[in-house]
């Protein structure tokens, strides 16, 4: 799988949490509130490794997120 394919693949909200440090409730919360980019199928939210990023990059650029978090790059 090339590195864009992996960046679209669609992962649950519990394998995001674990790739990039945050708890899955949070990011249940951002994704029920419209933050973070991510579509319910079934009863489980999805999304995907670049929206995750893209969710990094803009806080960062907003100034209100933690310099330790990094995105896979």
């Amino acid at each position: 799988m090339s590195d864009a394919e992996d960046k679209t693949r669609l992962i649950s909200l519990s394998e995001a949490a674990e790739l990039y440090g945050f708890s899955q409730d949070y990011l249940g919360e951002l994704a029920r509130r419209g933050r973070l980019k991510a579509q319910k199928v079934g009863k489980f939210w999805v999304t995907t490794p670049q929206e995750v990023e893209d969710f990094i990059r803009s806080r960062k650029n907003r100034g209100v997120f933690r310099d330790d978090i990094q995105p896979l790059d």
